[in-house]
């Protein structure tokens, strides 16, 4: 018996057929971790049926520790939830530019990425400026970083776990067009010591710093209107429990 729903296994990949679409798949999660270097086909054929792979689904590459490579191909138009969450071997990542949807914490935890590119002609995402990041383009907001980001200028947002356990991220620069840093943004990098937040940033969400365990500097603007709770649950940053009863005092 199968562990794990899938409808079918072709050449090592899993997949299930989307409802309502009998000729189109989606990549799932199988019997066994994905590992070293996957090709995702643009058509799979079984049991006499050629199918269109049009999805990757949520979690299908969850925790695949030992995946060091995946081709994502022209036909697939959504990735899902945590699809890539925790695959911490891979290196790099390109986003075809048929690709318009991308799930919550897809590429979370992903620590030893280092190139991350949006193909040109995505209407819906761009890596502009050679970023090495996923920016969604209608809004300026970075959902997806690595250690080699380079935030341009134009972005307003850091999304929720976009730098989530990077450990190999040791500085960044944040424009001064960001007015919003999301929940969990940089949280468990490890590697980062010290940061500035520009004065247009206003808004900070929960744990957004949380466990930088080696973060010894940081500037706060005092316009910030908005803040979460544990930004900075450091254990030996006292300055922690400094900051929090100032701000307080502020709002």
């Amino acid at each position: 018996l199968s562990l794990w729903a899938h409808d079918f296994e072709v050449d090592g990949i899993y997949y299930n057929i989307i409802k309502g679409k009998t000729n189109e798949v989606e990549v799932t999660s199988g019997d066994s971790k994905y590992k070293g270097v996957v090709a995702i086909p643009e058509i799979t054929t079984h049991n006499g049926t050629t199918y269109t792979v049009t999805s990757i689904g949520e979690k299908a590459f969850y925790y695949c520790s030992s995946l060091t490579s995946v081709t994502i191909p022209n036909s697939v138009t959504s990735i899902g939830y945590w699809a890539f969450r925790s695959c911490s071997g891979l290196t790099s990542i390109t986003i075809p530019n048929s690709v318009m949807s991308i799930g919550d914490e897809a590429f979370a935890n992903t620590s030893r990425l280092t190139s991350i590119v949006v193909e040109e002609g995505n209407s819906v995402y761009d890596s502009r400026e050679n970023c090495n990041a996923i920016i969604k383009t209608a809004t300026n907001t970075l959902i997806a970083g690595c250690k080699n980001t380079i935030i341009p200028n134009g972005i307003t947002t850091i999304g929720s776990y976009a730098f989530y356990f990077c450990d190999g991220l040791t500085s960044i620069t944040i424009p001064n067009t960001v007015t919003t840093i999301g929940s969990y943004a940089f949280c468990n990098c490890d590697g980062l010591t010290s940061i500035t937040i520009p004065n247009s940033v206003t808004s900070i969400g929960n744990c957004a710093f949380d466990n930088c365990i080696n973060l010894t500097n940081i500037n706060i603007p005092e316009n910030i209107t908005s803040i979460g709770n544990k930004i900075f649950s450091i254990p030996h940053f006292e300055e922690d429990i400094i900051f929090d009863k100032y701000f307080w005092s502020k709002l």
